[in-house]
């Protein structure tokens, strides 16, 4: 064989004694299913047979003489050669069987197992010969049966009651998570794998800490500690974790999380009631005693002797029995000697239950356990134990006052209440339950028994079964917190809406041992809330066909939840478009920044009124509070109207007026000339001819030049009148005091010949025009001093706040006006005596309105004939005023 070892023939065959057992050996090497190779000591293709062709996909002579790395794959073949040295070292021929991947001539790959032989001679490697078996199938079956395996596994893991994570150890990413781990933290599998243990876990709170924790695990491969994991909601709540380094394809960290809270607790309550049983044993809360009867002693313990108020080194000692019957409290020593005396004589057991005052004089409750031991059916000896229970009996009183407490409150609740056991049995109702629904519905025997009595769903009128209903839910565990809705049928036979809720009552086992149910009376409420829906309905037919205008109510969050009137068919939209959305959502940031101070306001009980320019349009709006029947605000309300047609013709009466006033101006400026020519010539006249004229020509005379004085002053009046709006100074804060000095002087020699008293109280600041409001007083003093009759004028001028205006009066004695006539007398050259009974244009009054209006007031009087006359008028208080 080693003479063929180094030909690229085929030798191989050739080793074999005789021509036809070659033949024979050749053609059974060729049937086998497995792929055979000779390789020479460099690792050429010496033989093969017909399988590894048919294997490989080269022709025979394709791959004789070639290197076996033209049919194994790259990282198979520095590992498979690794292999044939060590056993060449270690004089191991046959070894193992190996894996590997073959590639073929079409570049596609196979897995394969190789048998392995080495060909040594005298210690010198001649090369090697293989066995080749494809196990492709195999491998798929293995790769089917671990997949199978795998999802086996994450079953078991997923119905795991412990949390199982499998972690990255380099970044501590989580790869993989159990149903458990997303169950009790809160979070899905695919949040989990977007999270490290740095996110989560409280004892590592950085990469550096976890770097730390990776090389511990993965030096002690396995690690058990006490944590706390983190759940979604920020809470936490502790664990038992064991963790594991674990080296398959790849590294890993396998951690499996208990949750032991409820080991905590019981722990916890250990360590309470071992704390409890110390300090009671401390306290000498349990005591010993032993009565020798003959003798009459009883030697007791310290805490015994204590608690019967004994010094403890007498009863040492030994005491007598009556010593400590008198420490028992009167009520029950008689009890307690009785039983004594009877399990003395029956040499039997003895326990009672008493109260005995200690030491202190504090009155405790004790519990005394013995038994009588006798000697030939004498007794001689009766030891026992004592345990004070204050602490229970106290509790048990306190529980007893709670339940009574409890019972009382089940009464006077404002709700009825249904108790029932776990099985449906109802144990309780109280008085308003069964008003509610009448007579003795609540002594059936279980809620299943309530077929009789009918139930319909409020809302969908459908008969509601015995086993549908809440109480019947709730004894099977569910909590009602959603109120159920039914109308019933009472006993009376009154149909009745009633809201019903529920919990269950469960042990500390989480069973269920008893349902609770509460009834409310809601019948009146659904009836109310109707006639709200009715109320709402014909508000809201009110709104849709609002005239000339619009109307919306908004809610706190300022969103619309009703829109409509007659104003929507002049614009680009529908009012439903609005409901539902934030007006911020709606408008433009200008026009937000302008409505949002009303709103709020209208939400916070104030009313406003402003206007805006939408659309084109003018709008005058008003935003108000709506209130409840508590007169809480819960709502407000805007409501528009479209007033630019009023706007309009209010601008072209403002043009009109303007007009006017140039009219009447020039008017009676142009008119100034001639009239001063006339008066010139009258006046020329009068000097020249005064004397050629005779008592009528000097009449006529006077007539004409009367006449145009009195032309004149209306002349002036009405000029004066023409600029109240466009000759006045602006608006100041004006002392009406002043302004009435001022008067007064300048009307000095009229009081004086008249024996005018004027009389005034302290008069404000207001916001005016100060020559403008100087008129108004003159014509009004003017006006009392010319018609106060025969009587001097007594005048009386004072001021009385009103909201954000004055109201000033000015109070006269003269001979008044007539109640028809108080319009009249502000109207322009209207006048109510003839000129020769009292002088004047019948322009003054007309003067005083147009002032105070320009002041955004109004101007009033009251009077009747013969008792004087009060001129009462409005103005602005003055920017500067302090209340």
């Amino acid at each position: 064989m080693s003479d063929q070892a180094g030909t690229t023939q085929g030798g191989f065959w050739t080793d074999a004694t005789g021509e036809r057992t070659v033949d024979r050996y050749s053609t059974l090497v060729n049937m086998v299913d497995d792929g055979i190779y000779q390789l020479d000591a460099e690792g050429r293709f010496v033989a093969v047979n017909d399988a590894i062709v048919s294997l490989t996909g080269y022709a025979r002579e394709e791959l004789l003489g070639k290197h076996a790395s033209t049919v194994i794959d790259d990282e198979d073949v520095s590992r498979i050669q690794r292999e044939i040295y060590q056993r060449f070292t270690d004089g191991d021929r046959e070894g193992e069987p190996l894996e590997f991947t073959a590639r073929m001539a079409d570049g596609e790959t196979i897995p394969c197992e190789l048998e392995l032989h080495l060909l040594v001679e005298d210690g010198t490697f001649q090369g090697t010969i293989g066995v080749v078996r494809d196990i492709a199938d195999r491998k798929q079956t293995e790769q089917e049966f671990r997949e199978h395996e795998l999802e086996l596994f994450r079953t078991l893991l997923n119905h795991s009651n412990d949390s199982v994570l499998v972690v990255d150890p380099e970044t501590g990413r989580y790869l993989d998570v159990n149903d458990t781990a997303c169950e009790r933290r809160g979070y899905s599998r695919e949040e989990f794998l977007d999270l490290t243990v740095m996110d989560l876990e409280t004892e590592i709170p950085d990469q550096e800490a976890w770097r730390s924790f990776v090389e511990e695990l993965r030096a002690e491969g396995q690690l058990t500690f006490d944590g706390h994991h983190r759940r979604k909601d920020g809470t936490t709540y502790p664990v038992e974790v064991n963790t594991s380094y674990v080296d398959l394809d790849k590294e890993y960290v396998l951690a499996i999380a208990r949750d032991v809270t409820k080991r905590r607790e019981y722990e916890r309550y250990l360590e309470d009631a071992k704390s409890q049983l110390e300090a009671a044993t401390e306290a000498g809360a349990v005591g010993t005693w032993e009565w020798h009867i003959p003798e009459d002693e009883m030697v007791v313990g310290t805490s015994f002797a204590r608690t019967f108020g004994i010094e403890p080194e007498v009863a040492s000692e030994g005491v007598p029995l009556d010593q400590f019957i008198e420490a028992i409290h009167e009520d029950d020593r008689k009890r307690v000697e009785v039983a004594i005396e009877e399990a003395v004589e029956t040499c039997g057991d003895y326990e009672e239950e008493y109260r005995v005052w200690d030491a202190d004089d504090n009155l405790r409750w004790v519990v005394a356990r013995g038994h009588v031991e006798c000697d030939d059916g004498e007794p001689v000896r009766f030891p026992g134990a004592l345990t004070d229970i204050t602490k229970r009996k106290r509790a048990e009183l306190k529980l007893q006052q709670n339940n009574e407490q409890l019972e009382t409150l089940f009464e006077v609740l404002p709700v009825g209440v249904v108790v029932a056991e776990a099985d449906g049995q109802i144990i309780q109702a109280n008085d308003i339950a069964h008003e509610i629904w009448g007579g003795d519905v609540f002594d059936a025997e279980s809620v299943e028994e309530y077929e009789q009595y009918p139930v319909w769903d409020a809302e969908s009128g459908e008969r509601v079964q015995p086993d549908e209903m809440t109480l019947a839910r709730v004894v099977n565990g569910e909590e009602v917190l959603d109120p159920d809705i039914y109308e019933i049928e009472a006993v009376d036979g009154e149909r009745r809406v009633i809201r019903l809720e529920g919990m269950p009552v469960r042990d500390e086992h989480g069973e269920v041992t008893r349902g609770v149910a509460t009834l409310t009376d809601i019948t009146d409420r659904r009836e109310a809330q109707r006639a709200l829906e009715e109320s709402e309905r014909r508000y809201r037919t009110l709104v849709e066909n609002f005239p000339n205008g619009a109307v919306g109510l908004f809610d706190d969050n300022l969103r619309y939840t009703a829109v409509g009137g007659q104003l929507f068919d002049r614009l680009d939209y529908d009012p439903e478009d609005r409901i539902g959305y934030r007006f911020t959502e709606l408008h433009t940031p200008d026009l937000v920044e302008e409505l949002e101070p009303h709103f709020r306001a209208a939400l916070d009980g104030e009313a406003s009124t402003f206007e805006i320019e939408y659309q084109g349009r003018y709008l005058h709006a008003h935003t108000l509070p709506v209130r409840d029947a508590d007169d809480e605000v819960y709502a407000g309300m805007l409501v528009i109207r479209d007033v630019t047609e009023r706007r309009e013709y209010e601008r072209m009466l403002e043009e009109s007026n303007d007009r006017l006033e140039q009219f009447a101006y020039a008017a009676s400026h142009d008119l100034q000339e001639p009239l001063r020519m006339v008066s010139s010539y009258l006046q020329l006249l009068e000097r020249r001819y005064d004397d050629d004229l005779d008592e009528d020509g000097q009449e006529f005379l006077e007539f004409a030049v009367d006449g145009a004085d009195r032309m004149r002053e209306m002349i002036d009046g009405l000029l004066k009148y023409s600029r109240v709006e466009t000759r006045g100074d602006p608006f100041e804060t004006v002392s009406l005091d002043d302004v009435l000095t001022e008067v007064c002087d300048d009307l000095q020699v009229m009081i004086q010949e008249s024996n005018a008293e004027i009389t005034t109280e302290d008069l404000p600041r207001v916001e005016g025009d100060h020559g403008q409001l100087r008129q108004v007083f003159q014509n009004l003093l003017d006006n009392a001093i010319e018609y106060s009759g025969d009587d001097p004028p007594r005048i009386y001028i004072d001021a009385e706040r009103d909201g954000d205006q004055w109201l000033v009066s000015v109070e006269d004695n003269g001979v008044g006006i007539d109640p028809e006539d108080t319009d009249r007398v502000f109207e322009v050259f209207q006048r109510l005596h003839a000129r020769g009974e009292h002088a004047g244009t019948g322009i003054g009054l007309a003067l005083v309105e147009r002032i105070i209006e320009r002041h955004g007031g109004d101007v009033w009087v009251e009077s009747d004939p013969g008792q004087g006359s009060t001129f009462s008028f409005t103005l602005p208080v003055a920017s500067d005023f302090e209340t």
